[in-house]
């Protein structure tokens, strides 16, 4: 009988232990599953970021210097596992305030989102009898540029458009030169504090490419698009080179560091050149009707592109 009672002593035992560690190891499992979860919300946390981070800097440094005076004032991160996807405006300086201009996203990460865009709509001068030019988001007209290089069939000038339109507005304007300018031969006495610099970073083969569509496509559509336009501005009316090197070595750098590989081959056509060796093809000026019109005067001035308006307070 004892023994009997001893068998079922020892049953109940065992039962309670055999409980007893299902649930340490139900409980252990549940902290290393809290803890594996936390480690590696932290480290997809860590690689967003610095992944978010390093695509900002690329971004940036490609509207830079694809946007005249251009910059991105905001970005919104949504991240995903090692990735995501940020929006982002651009705003752009216009001498007296900054102005949000456009609005786009990119992905970023070890495992980037797949970004799908929809849209639908009208060009603009699609019939070549008038200037086939782009519009910004915010409704303002992308600039047009013309390579002193290369011979076109037509060059754009706004200078009738400007004078007649009214009010106290600060007005941007892309102008192209005759022929490529050393910073110490522009053929200008003074420019506005805010002036931007078209660079001349293409290569033979580009200009030879731009040539060959300016003979042989219509007019309407031949010549260089802001975007494709790269350049630095100044924040100040001398531009001599002690003044320009600090900017030139910013946009060097901004060179190495945009995400278009154009703009890394642009680097490696300019990298060995110091300021006083580079050619300016034409500039981009901010200021009142009278004083860009005066601006414009200048035989050295080839064609001339508005951009932007705002009001001038």
């Amino acid at each position: 009988m004892s023994d009997y009672k001893d068998d079922v002593f020892d049953e109940k035992k065992i039962k309670k232990a055999i409980k007893k560690g299902k649930i340490k190891t139900i409980i252990t499992i549940v902290i290393v599953s809290l803890l594996v979860f936390v480690i590696l919300n932290i480290a997809n946390f860590a690689i967003s970021t610095h992944y978010s981070q390093k695509a900002f800097k690329q971004w940036d440094a490609y509207v830079r210097l694809t946007t005249p005076n251009g910059y991105i004032s905001e970005t919104i991160d949504s991240k995903g596992f090692l990735g995501g996807t940020s929006s982002y405006k651009v705003s752009k300086d216009m001498k007296r305030k900054s102005v949000v201009i456009d609005q786009s996203q990119y992905s970023f990460g070890l495992v980037p989102s797949i970004l799908v865009s929809r849209g639908s709509g009208g060009g603009v001068g699609t019939t070549g009898e008038e200037w086939q030019f782009s519009y910004k988001d915010n409704g303002w007209r992308e600039m047009m540029f013309f390579h002193p290089s290369v011979t076109y069939k037509r060059y754009n000038n706004d200078k009738e458009l400007i004078n007649d339109m009214k009010g106290d507005k600060i007005y941007e304007v892309a102008l192209s030169f005759d022929k490529p300018y050393k910073q110490n031969e522009l053929p200008f006495f003074g420019l506005p504090p805010l002036t931007w610099f078209w660079i001349n970073t293409y290569t033979d083969s580009q200009i030879e490419t731009f040539q060959k569509e300016a003979a042989e496509y219509d007019w309407s559509a031949t010549f260089i698009n802001e975007n494709e336009a790269l350049g630095f501005s100044t924040q100040t009316s001398h531009y001599s080179s002690n003044y320009l090197s600090y900017e030139y070595e910013n946009f060097l750098d901004l060179l190495q560091t945009s995400i278009s590989i154009q703009h890394h081959k642009a680097y490696e056509a300019i990298k060995d050149k110091d300021i006083k060796e580079v050619e300016v093809l034409g500039v981009v000026v901010y200021g009142t009707k009278d004083e860009v019109l005066e601006i414009m005067k200048n035989p050295a001035v080839k064609a001339a592109s508005l951009g932007g308006i705002v009001d001038n307070y």
